[in-house]
């Protein structure tokens, strides 16, 4: 969906390496002037590729060029900052950088950034040495858009490790979306909040990433108008594929977003769900959802809120102990069909219908599910296969399993 252009953004004319730019990589050097010249000065050229060869460049914070706390370098349109070897050239934090109030992105762009790109390096957010502000979720390893949005953005093959807040986070703004983005190839573990997140979107591929022991959410998506409370979702085209996910919160969180596809991950030991979508004021509309392999999370897929439809399909879910789908607050429009079920215990609910509050006014209901051929264990209990809290329920067929 967003390769062919994003490919644009890998530009291979023109460029520098830091070095020339007087970086050392030398694990005690501050590196930060260096190598914002070198960005800056092939930026002014026109665009290329800023080389980081193998070594450890430190980074302190200095004011953002943006206003809103501290960043490390500022990535510019044009400019693809590519390491020779992922794992030998290492771009890390120093210790004690955050503070009360602050912002802090080890990567940050100003404005609209176009054409640009990051690949082929590790970023060490050296989260334990930030010390008290070590769990902070303000700010990010990588956060591209901020206050404007992305053009032709790739970010790939990077490792992103101990980042305070996101790993990586491109942005854009509601009435000013990103467009044509990719995420792919990276390895994202350990942080402080999610692993990678993409907000105010059309048109984004996530795939082929590994994530590990985020503390919140893996993989999220978001697409909500919190100013105007539009029933519109603002973010739309998302490619979430061939990502294998373990020890987060979520692992693919679907929030207020349309026409987007999850497929194919593989997601283990979440703490929440494997999957939750979700609703603020805008619709989740067109989602599919399918083939992905979900095993030991307390919930396989988890929905939140009426939606435009949700399809889920052909996934195979295991080891759960609370339910197979949960279906909490009025929720609507959703087909589950070809999945296979296997519960920790013949007494755990396949598909769950769970009201988070009986007698409210208006009562909460359940409406237009279609929950159909699916497959679940030979001796699973009978009165588990739905297990229905709602009083109120419109168009609601569950049934059809198939025992093995």
């Amino acid at each position: 969906m967003a390769s062919a252009a994003c490919g644009q953004g890998l530009r291979t004319d023109g460029g520098s390496n830091v070095r020339a730019f007087g970086a050392k990589g030398d694990g005690v050097t501050d590196d930060a002037a260096a190598i914002q010249r070198a960005i800056d000065t092939v930026a002014k050229a026109g665009g290329g590729v800023v080389t980081i060869d193998p070594g450890v460049y430190l980074l302190r914070y200095r004011p953002s060029d943006d206003g809103d706390g501290g960043s490390g370098l500022t990535l510019r349109s044009g400019v693809t900052l590519a390491g020779t070897d992922r794992d030998r050239c290492i771009l890390k934090l120093a210790d004690a950088q955050l503070g009360p109030g602050s912002y802090a992105r080890i990567i940050a762009s100003q404005g609209e950034l176009a054409r640009a790109g990051l690949r082929g390096f590790s970023i060490d957010g050296s989260r334990q040495a930030q010390g008290q502000f070590r769990d902070e979720f303000g700010g990010a390893a990588v956060l591209l858009g901020w206050k404007g949005r992305c053009i032709d953005v790739t970010v790939e093959n990077m490792a992103v490790r101990d980042a305070v807040g996101q790993g990586i986070m491109l942005q854009g703004t509601t009435g000013n979306l990103s467009r044509n983005l990719r995420i792919a190839n990276n390895l994202v573990e350990r942080t402080s909040f999610i692993g990678i997140q993409c907000s105010q979107f059309d048109g984004i591929e996530i795939v082929g990433n590994r994530l590990n022991n985020c503390r919140d959410n893996a993989i999220d998506v978001y697409g909500d108008d919190t100013e105007g409370h539009s029933t519109v979702a603002t973010s739309h085209r998302a490619m979430i594929a061939d990502n294998i996910i373990r020890g987060s919160s979520i692992g693919v969180f679907l929030e207020t977003v349309a026409d987007c596809i999850a497929t194919r991950n593989v997601i283990t030991d979440c703490r929440t769900a494997g999957v939750r979508v979700n609703r603020i004021h805008g619709e989740p509309r067109n989602l599919t959802i399918s083939r992905n392999k979900i095993s030991g999370t307390p919930i396989g897929v988890a929905m939140g809120g009426d939606t435009g439809g949700v399809m889920i399909r052909d996934n195979d879910i295991r080891g759960f102990d609370k339910a197979g789908i949960e279906l909490s607050y009025n929720v609507s429009r959703v087909t589950a069909t070809g999945n296979r079920f296997v519960p920790k215990t013949a007494q755990v609910p396949i598909v769950l219908g769970r009201p988070t509050i009986l007698g409210s006014k208006p009562e909460e209901q359940l409406a237009h599910i279609d929950i159909h051929d699916n497959r679940v264990p030979r001796r699973h209990d009978p009165a588990k296969l739905f297990v229905n809290g709602y009083r109120r329920t419109v168009e609601v067929a569950v049934g059809g399993f198939t025992r093995e």
